[in-house]
């Protein structure tokens, strides 16, 4: 897949080699996380493909449990065209781990400083969940302190961008970008824009963390010995030229 004209390539993961490169990247979350637990031990690299898993583990470093991975890269970016090449973990139709590819701000959730998106949002560029009788990919925008937002303290202001059922989600690879530029957010799917958004009171200007998740539920729905994976061929980054 090629970058919308005008940028080029500012980072890129092949996943090659045996190990994650920490000098890239960093564990994100270790520890409780909603019905499990965040753990480097759920994060592999193996045949150039990296494997987030998620699995039942009695002797885990936190105790008995779920298990999951999430990562992040250390270098923060404002703006840019944003491209994984992945295979999602099939998710169940109730209380199921899903694959997501995000960015996030250091406060998007509090309002004086979100200010409805320019201070800083929550970019899903993709979540797999069970949608409509099958794992579909769902993409958000999260914020707070949207001007008219009739939500709660405790609410963040949100906007459901698009549901889009993938062919072979979760068999094959598939390509999944987003834009983000001055004036919206794109989102594509295999080289095509398949929704945008200038949502909230502009989209924002802030530089964000780049995360890759295997999410854990509030509540497990999979049986023991039951292992899911988000397998994750490359990421790319591209910023305007």
């Amino acid at each position: 897949m090629s970058a919308p004209q005008g940028y080029r390539l500012v980072f890129e993961d092949q996943f090659e080699g045996s190990a994650l490169n920490t000098d890239w990247w960093a564990y994100r979350g270790t520890g409780p996380r909603r019905a499990g637990f965040n753990a480097p031990s759920q994060v592999k690299v193996q045949d150039g493909k990296l494997i987030l898993s998620a699995e039942y583990l009695e002797n885990g470093e936190f105790g008995p449990g779920w298990y999951s991975g999430m990562i992040h890269l250390k270098q923060r970016y404002t703006r840019g065209y944003f491209e994984i090449r992945c295979i999602c973990s099939e998710a169940l139709p109730k209380d199921s781990f899903w694959s997501a590819f995000w960015l996030q701000a250091r406060n998007p959730y509090n309002a004086e400083i979100s200010r409805g998106g320019p201070g800083g949002a929550e970019i899903d560029i993709f979540e797999a969940f069970f949608i409509n009788g099958q794992t579909s990919i769902e993409q958000n925008i999260h914020c707070k302190g949207v001007t008219g937002s009739t939500s709660g303290p405790n609410q963040t202001d949100h906007l459901r961008v698009g549901v889009f059922a993938v062919p072979n989600l979760c068999s094959d690879f598939n390509v999944f970008g987003l834009e983000w530029n001055e004036e919206e957010y794109i989102f594509y799917i295999n080289d095509e824009i398949v929704s945008r958004t200038s949502y909230g009171n502009g989209v924002s200007e802030v530089d964000e963390e780049v995360i890759l998740s295997l999410e854990i539920p509030g509540k497990i729905g999979h049986e023991k010995g039951d292992v899911r994976e988000f397998i994750i061929d490359y990421i790319r980054i591209y910023q305007k030229v």
